[in-house]
């Protein structure tokens, strides 16, 4: 038999595939679970990560750990931000839509709210 060929029946990876690498929210769990200090306390990095959100999304500045002094978010950045936590929390918002079709086809049509 020559290099390469297997046998009917024989796996050609008896070891199986390798792993994936993790992906981002897994590994983004992990860390985010450890307990790190925050001002003198013990913290998980969840609640540190919620703290700053909040901090920078209330107030428009974020003081990072290690800082002393807050630094300032710009107005651009500052709706960025709210609008990337208002699309996680609550989703993106639904745009209507409109289906009508007589001969069985469908017609798909965005239809403009009044805030737009």
């Amino acid at each position: 038999m020559s290099k390469g060929q297997f046998q009917p029946g024989q796996s050609g990876n008896p070891s199986g595939r390798p792993p994936k690498n993790k992906a981002l929210t897994d590994l983004l769990q992990t860390a985010l679970s450890k307990t790190v200090e925050h001002d003198g306390k013990s913290i998980s990095g969840k609640r540190l990560l919620a703290i700053l959100v909040a901090e920078v999304a209330t107030t428009g500045r974020v003081t990072f750990p290690g800082d002393k002094k807050p630094s300032t978010v710009g107005v651009k950045d500052w709706m960025e931000f709210v609008k990337w936590i208002y699309e996680r929390i609550d989703g993106k918002p639904v745009q209507p839509v409109e289906g009508t079709g007589n001969d069985g086809t469908i017609v798909v049509r965005l239809l403009k709210s009044d805030n737009e």
